[in-house]
């Protein structure tokens, strides 16, 4: 024997695992996932093999927050340090970082990719529609066998049911064919021209998972979308391309339902305002009307012909008491001058005197017939009759026209009276919340309805729905 030195087994391991550290450094290897055990420690082992070679490898719990999560037939990318592990001589590779095989070119692409459509100016503000105020109709891209279908239709039917159904376009979210599905849902929804709002929408995943969202031909086609489309690819640390182009990024497919939809508490809060606002300015347009009607019907008490009467027959008998008046006391001084020119008449001889006195009476007798007041009061009365006529005809004009204002703000009120139109054969359907349908589409077969009759109300079951063109 040569004077070579003398190892022990543990020795040679350790000297082996010494010269393998040091010889090759930090390395990366690429194969497929076999062989994996967890341990209740947090470790994990596994094989990493290729057509022809396997190697074992070790993932320590210290190490594992930088690994993405794998399973046996994974093919995935390690890093890490090689050497031997010295109780079984076994070659081994300690894992420091692990992710899936390929993700290197997949990020280095998307980098690409988002720094050219970025200098074309896709990811501008400027150039990203506007989200309707209102959604009516909801489109949804996403798989039909996953879980965000089912995400997204909770999420409606807890905060707006009336978006439910919503139109789906199934495709694939994963593999080669799913961007190419993405594309033509997109173009078939504006073909088709039936939603205002699309949901993109995927669960999460890793990079090469994701790689459909981050693809030039579903970036072009969103942007190139009339119709705005919201994102809600992966988990909120997922980022895709399309995030970029869409018009608004969700960081879920749930946050993507709830930022379409309005929340229904909401609006029955605001609406109930609204019904209450409504409600009191109603009642002070039918108290204004009713005032205005109180100060014509007393326009009317004051112009009511019974009392024009009433003054003019006050009036008549005024003037009768003073031509009454007048005539006695023309009557009394005409009485005194005649027992004066008696007396004068008593106290004279007869003869001249007494013929004078006699042309002096007849004289006074003319004038006492000229000045008799019983020819003025004739004429007044024509005068009285004549103006009573007119006054007749004057106030049963201003009555006519105040009859016909009358009925004019009657029928206004009459028409502005809600119930007046359930009166002529009409009903009003609500739904059991109280809301009010005025379209079909906001109903759905099935649903419970309640009619309003002007007297009583109906239960109704939708059975169908036809929706105007």
């Amino acid at each position: 024997m040569n004077n070579a030195p003398v190892f022990s087994v543990t020795e040679l391991n350790q000297c082996a695992d010494g010269l393998l550290r040091d010889g090759l450094g930090r390395l990366r290897v690429e194969g497929e996932i076999s062989n994996l055990r967890q341990y209740a420690s947090g470790h994990q082992y596994f094989s990493l093999k290729d057509a022809d070679s396997s190697v074992s490898c070790v993932l320590f719990r210290g190490n594992a927050r930088n690994a993405a999560r794998f399973a046996n037939g994974d093919a995935v990318q390690i890093q890490g340090r090689a050497g031997v592990y010295a109780a079984r001589g076994q070659f081994q590779v300690i894992v420091e970082a692990l992710q899936p095989a390929g993700e290197g070119q997949l990020l280095a692409a998307f980098q690409r990719l988002k720094a050219k459509l970025a200098a074309e100016g896709l990811f501008e503000p400027e150039r990203k529609r506007p989200l309707p105020a209102w959604t009516h109709r909801l489109g949804v891209i996403t798989s039909n066998q996953g879980d965000v279908r089912h995400d997204i239709e909770r999420t409606l039917a807890r905060r707006f049911p009336l978006l439910l159904p919503f139109t789906l376009y199934p495709t694939a979210v994963q593999g080669a064919q799913a961007a190419g599905q993405i594309v033509a849902a997109l173009e078939q929804a504006v073909r088709e021209g039936r939603v205002d709002v699309i949901i993109l929408a995927r669960g999460g995943g890793s990079l090469e998972d994701l790689q459909a969202f981050n693809e030039e031909s579903v970036a072009r086609a969103i942007a190139a979308c009339p119709i705005p489309v919201v994102t809600g690819v992966g988990h909120e640390t997922d980022t895709t391309i399309a995030d970029f182009v869409a018009d608004l990024r969700a960081s879920t497919p749930t946050a993507a339902a709830e930022a379409v939809s309005p929340d229904a508490a909401t609006l029955r809060h605001q609406l109930a305002r609204a019904r209450e606002r409504l409600a009191g300015l109603l009642g002070q347009r039918i108290d204004r009307l009713q005032q205005a009607l109180a100060a014509l019907h007393a326009r009317l008490e004051r112009r009511h012909p019974r009392q024009l009467l009433e003054r003019d027959a006050q009036r008549l008998d005024d003037q009768r008491e003073r031509l009454t008046r007048a005539w006695s006391r023309i009557e009394e001084r005409a009485r005194s001058r005649l027992q004066h020119i008696q007396l004068r008449l008593a106290g004279a001889a007869p003869g001249n005197r007494l013929a004078a006195a006699r042309m002096r009476l007849d004289h006074l007798h003319q004038r006492l017939t000229r000045v008799r007041p019983d020819h003025d009061i004739a004429r007044q009365r024509e005068d009285l009759a004549r103006l009573r006529r007119q006054l007749e005809d004057t106030t049963r004009q201003a009555v006519a026209s105040r009859q016909r204002q009358l009925d004019a703000s009657a029928r206004q009120l009459r028409s502005l009276d809600p119930e007046a139109v359930l009166e002529r054969g009409y009903a009003i359907l609500q739904t059991p919340e109280g809301d009010v349908l005025r379209r079909a589409d906001q109903t759905a077969p099935g649903q419970h309805l309640r009619a309003r009759l002007a007297r009583g109300h109906l239960d109704l079951d939708v059975t169908g729905t036809h929706a105007d063109d």
